[in-house]
This record gives structure tokens, sequence and C-alpha cells, in this order.
């Protein structure tokens, strides 16, 4: 049986618990995986295999070094290097982890000799650690808010355009690098996916908008001690559990993860860049309440580390200008209600925001209303609005709904209407809208071969207050898109993964169609596996034949029948089941 069927077949007998482990710890985004095939050919790919074996704590680091010299010792650590598919179960290495393991260096005996050099206090460390979690929560916000808002596609695999992270970039006064970094943490918070080619909001990030500044680290507390593992995390806490604060992480990590690099991709890296944006070190130094994560004591450290955040103020500045200044963090409930109907200048300690058409456009299709936006900004700014403002409220109130788009027929899936018919001639000849092909009919509306949304997004993207509506002319509401069922929790993504893909496995196994019956077999011939075939015959029986896949083309497979010592060409469509061995 080749690596890759052996994985595959590892995989259906692990517990949902232990696939969610698995998944989690070896960084394996499973959103797009059809079947275990799928997973498993990630978890065999090379930089994934070197990925996992940089992020290996001493312990398994040793027990892997001495599987793949030849032990056959089943210790405790072997144990989990099966857990992490790394080696069979039998306790033999994977052949792609050998090729692996090649290009790093025999592990020294005195890495646990550290000496401890304090430079700083903790007093500063957990200040600028506290700054850290602000800045990140506040970005993460941003980073929602501006998925609500836009359609960011998906660029090359699972990246994100430049433009886009500029965009984001600029808003925090970050670089690009820290806005990718955004985007990978948000995801492994399970804040948002890719889906249909686009960067989504999860059921997750609307529970996320009404949590606490302390639910929101205690979250993402959870996400980065579910990524650490319980092996690495009970290792670097015995490195540190005689030792007195200030601690410096930098100097602890080699002694806990031999293997570890600074390539971009390894999981240590990672580890590394997110415990610093989560507060968790500072400059290198942990924070007082990561000791507490280790041992997952999560509650506890959530209380300790929002102690060290920035004080919240409900106070606004809004001027003639339409910009409005925040002096200070503003309480999330505030905050939510703020961002509903204004746009982001820079996000900070002190944030500016503007008010446009757009903007306001957006608080009304989200069930804001004119009165309810001015009362918001009066009570937060403690003064009468300047009357650009008032003025601005009261245009976009009047204009809201004049420009729409609904949902057409098969050929003209979107319908774009408007009561200005100069308005509908500039769209209809802007030059950036060229790529929606929008065409005019007879009675004066547009339509697009594209779906609503995609519409809906592009006009919005060169500043027409655009808003989509349903059959009845009710306005659809960019919420609507990301509600889930109990407002407050959401099943976590990997666990939905995982049932999809016993299920998968279920319907090929009982009822598979024509495709899952050819992959399943075009995987065998590329594994050069054998294949259990049942074929019914034309009195109805069922008959099993044990074959070597040869090939499949005109709808007939080849395969050699070792038994019977004879080559095989039987119809695909007299197949009804396929079981790789």
């Amino acid at each position: 049986m080749s690596e890759l069927l052996q994985v595959a077949a590892s995989l259906r007998k692990l517990t949902d618990d232990q696939l969610e482990t698995l998944l989690t710890e070896r960084m394996i985004n499973a959103s797009g995986a059809v079947d275990f095939f799928d997973i498993a050919e990630a978890l065999t790919k090379p930089n994934s295999i070197s990925a996992a074996i940089s992020g290996l704590p001493f312990s398994q680091a040793r027990a892997l070094e001495n599987l793949v010299a030849g032990s056959t010792e089943q210790t405790e650590a072997a144990t989990e290097l099966t857990k992490l598919m790394l080696v069979d179960s039998e306790f033999k290495p994977f052949e792609s982890t050998r090729e692996a393991f090649k290009q790093f260096p025999a592990i020294r005996e005195n890495l646990t000799s550290v000496t401890e050099q304090t430079s700083t206090d903790q007093v500063t460390v957990d200040r600028d650690a506290g700054l850290e979690i602000f800045e990140t929560v506040q970005a993460i916000n941003e980073l929602i808010f501006d998925l609500e808002l836009r359609y960011v596609r998906e660029v090359g695999k699972r990246n994100v355009g430049l433009p886009d992270l500029k965009r984001l970039a600029n808003h925090l006064r970050k670089n690009n690098d820290y806005a990718r970094e955004i985007y990978d943490l948000s995801r492994f918070a399970n804040l948002i996916t890719l889906a249909d080619g686009r960067w989504q909001l999860t059921p997750q990030s609307d529970a996320w908008l009404t949590w606490s500044p302390a639910e929101r680290y205690l979250h993402l507390c959870l996400v980065w001690r579910q990524m650490l593992g319980d092996t690495s995390a009970r290792e670097l806490n015995a490195t540190i559990s005689n030792l007195t604060l200030p601690i410096s992480l930098s100097e602890k990590l080699p002694a806990v993860y031999p293997f570890a690099d600074n390539s971009v991709s390894s999981k240590i890296t990672k580890l590394s860049k997110f415990a610093a944006m989560l507060g968790l070190s500072a400059n290198g130094w942990m924070s007082s309440w990561c000791s507490k994560v280790l041992v997952c004591e999560h509650q506890a450290a959530s209380e300790l580390a929002t102690q060290h955040l920035p004080a919240n103020q409900n106070r606004i500045i809004v001027q003639a200008d339409l910009s409005i200044i925040a002096p200070g963090p503003l309480p999330t409930s505030l905050e939510i209600q703020l961002r509903r109907f204004v746009s982001t200048e820079q996000i900070g300690v002190a944030s500016t925001y503007r008010l446009s058409a757009l903007s306001l456009s957006h608080g009304l299709e989200t069930g804001m209303d004119e009165n309810q936006i001015r009362e918001l900004l009066a009570e937060m700014s403690g003064t009468k609005l300047p009357q650009p403002v008032d003025y601005l409220i009261r245009e976009a109130a009047n204009r809201f709904k004049k420009l729409t788009v609904s949902a057409g027929t098969d050929s003209a899936r979107s319908v774009i209407r408007s009561s200005d018919v100069v308005q509908l001639a500039s769209i209809m000849n802007d030059s950036r809208l060229k790529p929606f092909a929008i065409q005019a009919l007879p009675n004066g509306d547009l339509v697009s071969r594209f779906e609503p949304e995609v519409v809906y997004f592009g006009l919005r993207e060169i500043g027409l207050p655009a808003v989509r509506i349903d059959a009845s002319g009710e306005v659809i509401s960019p919420h609507q898109v990301n509600a889930q069922a109990d407002g407050v929790s959401a099943t976590k993504s990997v666990r939905e993964d995982i049932a999809r893909l016993r299920e998968q496995d279920a319907k090929v196994g009982d009822s598979p169609d024509g495709d899952d019956l050819t992959r399943q077999i075009e995987l065998a011939i590329k594994n050069k596996g054998k294949v259990l075939v049942t074929v019914k015959s034309a009195a109805g029986d069922e008959i099993d034949f044990t074959l070597e896949p040869i090939g499949i083309a005109n709808g007939r497979l080849r395969a050699k029948d070792r038994k019977a010592d004879i080559e095989r060409t039987l119809p695909v469509a007299n197949i009804i089941r396929v079981v790789i061995q």
C-alpha cells in the first residue's frame, strides 16, 4: 500500500477529537478537501512534513531521530508521532518523513542549558504586551468590517491580493506583512474563511463583535494553545517553571524545539509571531500571563491580560469636514454602532473615521434610520452636529434605495435599477465597470451576467451607494450573509469539515456517484494500489473483484486480476462500489 493510502486509511480510524487535534497542530486547512485522500495528500507534502518536524518539541524530536535510525522502542513520544502522521502504526517513519528529516541536523545534547539574561522588567513587558493585544484585536475588528463592506477575492492559492493587503495595512498604520498575519490569525480563529474564491466572514465573526475584550482574548488564547499542542506546552512550561520573571521566550524556544528554523512556513515561526501579536510575549520576553495559557488557565490569563489594555472612553469629536476623531478606545457596544455608518481612515489608541454617502448607506442597509444616526453622533459628541454633517445624513437618507441591484434571469443574473437615468447612463459608460459586461434593456434598466452580490460590491467599490433588494423589494442587509441561528455561538469550522469528510467517506462506501468512483480508481492508479471493485451483472448480481487498475478511458476500466492471472476490462457504468486497499 502506498504512503498516501496508508495515511488516508489511518485518518479514517481517528476519532473526531483526534482529527481536530491533528489538523490544528499540523496547521492543515480542510475547508477545500473533498475526502480523506486530500487531507492525506496535504499531510504528506514535503513542505508540510518539514514544517511539522521543525515544530516538534524535544521529546518528539529525539523519538523521531531514534526511529529514523532504526529503533523500534514504542515510547510515549513515538506514539504521539503516529498521531501527527509522521510515522505509521508500526512506528516506522513514512518515506516522506525520512526524506524531510535528512535536511535537519543531529540533536545536540546541551540544548536545555540556556542561560537566562534579564535586561528588562516584567512591568514593562506586560505593558508592551497589553498594547500588542489591543492593536491585534483592533486589527481583527477592522478586517471583519472590511470584509463586510468589500468583495475580497482569493489570489493564487489561499492568498490575499496586494491591494487588499495595502488597504488594511494603511488603516492599521502597519506594513503589508502585518496585514497578511492578521488574515492568517483570523482564519485560524475561525473568523474568516475562503468560499467560492472569496474571503468571507464566518458566523463566529458575528459573535466576536458582541464579545467583551476579555472574551475576545480568551478565544485567541484557546486558538494559540491548540496550535501549540499539549506536548509542546508541557515541555515549554517545564523549562520555565523554576525561573523568575521576566523570561526570554526567544532563548527558551531552542531548548524546546531543536529543529526550529526561521522559514516563513515553519510552525514555530507562526507560533512566535502569533505569541507576539497576542501579547504572550513582547520584544521576545514572556508576559506574566503566558504561563497560565500553557497550563490551560485561559480565563485567568484573559482577566490578567485585559487589565493592561488601554482604558475605554465614550466620547468622539465630529468635525465639519465630515471626519470623526475618537481620542481613545471606544467601548465595544458603541464602536459597533458607530462602525455601521462610518469608514476608517486610521485605527489606533486614537482613531479617525469619516462619514460619506457610501458609509451612511451601509448604516441604513443594516437597519438604522436617519434619526438613530443623528442621535448617536450627538450623544457621543455631546454637541450639536456641524451643518455639513447634518446635510450629508439627510441627503443620504433621501437617496437611499434610489440605486438597487436585484436578481434577474439565468442569462441576466443581475438587474440594476435607478430613478436617475443620468446615473444609469454613467454606470453604462464607466470604464471601471466594463468587466461586469453591463447591458441596457429597452425599459432603461441595466443587466449583468454576474451574480447580484458581485455587481453590488462592484458598484460600491467605485463609490456608488447601491443596495441589494429581494423579489419583494426589501433591502438585503450585509449582516444577513453572516447571520447565525442562535446569534451567540457557532460550530467550529474544523468540526464541520470533519463531519463533511465523514459524510463523503460514507457516501463513497454506500452509494457513490460516477465522479466518486472515477476519483477512487484514479487514486489507486496514481499510487499503484489495489482496489476491491463491486460490479453489477446483467442478471442483477453483485460480483467482487480485487484488481490492480492500469488505466481508465472511454468509460472502461483496465486492470490486472492477480488471482485469476488475467487482465480485465470492466464498464465503469457497471461498477457500483470501489474500495481502495
